[in-house]
């Protein structure tokens, strides 16, 4: 619908408001239906904004009350300046003030829903759906859940690099890239990422994609099944971590019952489908399972698919034919990871993703490196493998800058297992986190970095970039156990790397577990004192959980005996799901909730929380992490 036909021939004047990042790019993509239109912008202040000609450029108002009172006066007075005949916006927080006094003064509003939402509307979306006058969603799904005023415009694709070499408007595949929901107990709400990945490859060979995160959406397998159906994909491709497999499961189940036109090829990836690939290849769940990395054999598929060409050979599939299981010969590694498009989060609902220990609502990761070259009995190396492999400095800045400019992200989550396994590496990124101005986006070292090599100068390196939190494997504060678990490390080592982090100015987070195999429940309580002797700012406390492919694993099942009744009790971050020697499931529950007591509650860490609450975002997160941490201390292992 053109603006001619929908507001008359004459010349209008037409405020554009919008944010950054991906609400800008479907905005610029709508300039074409506003030639012959006298526009003005009313954005965000940002490196994508600075750019336009005839803008408006505010403070990002990210829910602090003040901002959005100020944004108020200063639309208002733009529009009393500038007296628009329409409003369109694209963009999220920002459109609230801006649709409020252009109602107030009379103006009408064009609303093009923006964002990678499937069928939980936001509130801004709810709120706006309301005060526009015109109200266009991306998604048919979208249509049913806010009202009968809503209108489909379809998905537009993004024109600004979200993907290099992007060919996804040649819709060669239909391809739907799907994260199940863990219903059974806690989850993680952190952006999957290997996903993200497959999706950019997935753009370069000229695919059309989706991404249904059912997880953080918390769509049921029948709600992702009725998006399949409207959709109606070439391909489905599930990432399969061990709890979510009976989820990954039944999702395959009620697609082959459905009776699709044309039935989808079922894929399934991710970790467990590596180390157990029998586990969903069968009649009636998957067609194929990607062992390992998965972005060349990914591309290698499709290009099959389209040839119409045998998949047995393709590297690291595997895939169920003529009544047997069929092991393509395993992918050495994949290709250099310079070479990787980054991943394309414009598909994702970023703002959905949340965390209780960060310190802003809105972060992307970003993985500078692959592969572990360590040994502990409880990792799994089966994706990455062992041998470390790192990206050049610059390109890891190139995407960090990406992640600023293109997706407009508050924090930055490095989720390396050895971001600093090469010091000298660590800080030339840090140096060019400074030269391109980024020290100013915090960032923290989310999967932990190892403490053997820890120096006052990395770590003071670390917060000069912007790092505001180093986390660190510990696992027991006995070093029997530390032994015990193949770390490698001492506790000295620990103190020592604890004490450089603090002296820097960095907050530290420990990450321990407790019913570690050959432990004792005075060992454990060691591992409490300890915890609570370093004093850091926060403390993972976990239950010791042989995953399969891991050397607990074999352990256990060697000389123990598993206590699970389906995958998804390995899921069961409050209880044991194992017996092992004198180890007594009872008596590590309770020791786990008694080191949760101990540390959250003592008077020195709860006076500094405190502080926290002098802030908005502080005191929601104190908020958050004090509900996750009821749920911990209230809940019962089923065992």
């Amino acid at each position: 619908m053109t603006k001619q036909a929908a507001y008359g021939s004459e010349r209008l004047k037409i405020a554009l408001v919008c944010s950054h990042g991906g609400h800008l790019t479907e905005m610029l993509q709508l300039l074409e239906a506003f030639k012959g239109h006298e526009v003005f912008f009313f954005c965000y202040d940002a490196p994508t904004t600075r750019v336009l000609n005839n803008a408006y450029l505010v403070p990002n108002m990210a829910r602090n009350p003040i901002q959005f009172v100020l944004n108020l006066v200063r639309i208002y007075r733009i529009f009393r300046k500038e007296k628009p005949d329409l409003l369109v916006s694209t963009g999220a927080e920002i459109a609230i003030p801006a649709a409020l006094i252009a109602r107030l003064l009379g103006v009408p509003i064009l609303y093009v829903e923006c964002g990678a939402q499937v069928t939980h509307p936001s509130l801004t979306g709810r709120l706006l759906y309301w005060i526009s006058d015109k109200f266009y969603v991306q998604w048919p799904e979208l249509l049913t859940k806010y009202g009968k005023r809503a209108q489909f415009r379809g998905s537009l694709i993004d024109s600004d690099s979200a993907v290099v070499n992007d060919r996804s408007f040649e819709r060669r595949l239909r391809v739907c890239l799907v994260q199940p929901r863990f219903e059974s107990g806690f989850s993680s709400e952190q952006p999957p990422l290997g996903l993200a990945y497959i999706a950019s490859v997935l753009e370069q060979t000229g695919c059309l994609v989706r991404v249904i995160d059912a997880n953080v959406e918390r769509l049921s397998a029948e709600e992702v099944l009725a998006i399949l159906l409207c959709h109606r994909p070439d391909m489905v491709c599930v990432t399969v971590t061990t709890p979510l497999v009976p989820a990954a499961k039944k999702l395959a189940l009620l697609i082959r019952q459905q009776g699709f036109l044309r039935p989808p090829l079922l894929v399934a990836g991710g970790p467990h489908a590596t180390v157990l690939p029998e586990d969903l290849l069968n009649e009636d769940a998957y067609d194929l399972v990607v062992r390992g990395e998965g972005e060349e054999t990914i591309r290698e598929l499709v290009n099959a698919f389209l040839a119409n060409k045998d998949f047995a050979n393709i590297p690291g599939l595997s895939l169920f034919r003529s009544g047997s299981i069929h092991h393509a010969p395993n992918r050495t590694t994949c290709v250099p990871l310079d070479s990787l498009p980054y991943p394309d989060w414009s598909l994702f609902p970023v703002r959905s993703y949340s965390s209780p220990v960060r310190r802003h609502s809105y972060s992307l990761p970003i993985l500078t490196s692959r592969g572990c070259p360590h040994k502990c009995t409880f990792c799994y190396k089966g994706v990455f493998g062992r041998d470390i492999r790192m990206r050049e400095p610059e390109d890891v800045v190139a995407e960090w800058q990406h992640l600023v400019t293109r997706y407009g992200v508050q924090e930055v989550a490095v989720i390396d297992d050895v971001f600093t396994e090469s010091a000298k590496r660590a800080k030339e990124i840090c140096r060019r986190l400074v030269q391109a101005g980024l020290q100013r986006v915090p960032w923290a070292t989310t999967n932990g970095i190892r403490v053997t090599n820890v120096t006052p100068e990395l770590m003071s390196e670390l917060k000069s970039a912007g790092c505001y939190r180093v986390y660190f494997g510990v696992e027991s504060g006995v070093q029997r156990i530390v032994d015990a678990l193949g770390k490698n490390i001492s506790l000295e080592q620990v103190r020592y790397a604890v004490y450089c982090a603090k002296q820097a100015g960095l907050e530290v987070g420990l990450y321990f577990m407790l019913g570690n195999l050959g432990e004792c429940e005075e060992d454990m309580e060691e591992t409490i004192r300890f915890a609570i002797e370093l004093d850091p700012d926060l403390v993972q406390f976990t239950i010791a959980t042989p995953y399969p492919g891991t050397a607990m694993y074999e352990q256990v099942l060697r000389d123990g005996r598993l206590l699970v009744n389906s995958w998804e009790d390995f899921a069961s971050y409050g209880g044991m799901i194992f017996e092992y020697a004198g180890l007594n499931p009872d008596m590590v529950n309770r020791k786990f909730r008694e080191a949760l007591r101990r540390f959250y509650f003592r008077p020195r860490y709860m006076f500094r929380q405190g502080v926290r609450f002098c802030s908005y975002y502080g005191f929601i997160q104190v908020l958050r992490g004090g509900k996750a941490l009821t749920r911990l201390l209230l809940s019962r292992c089923h065992y």
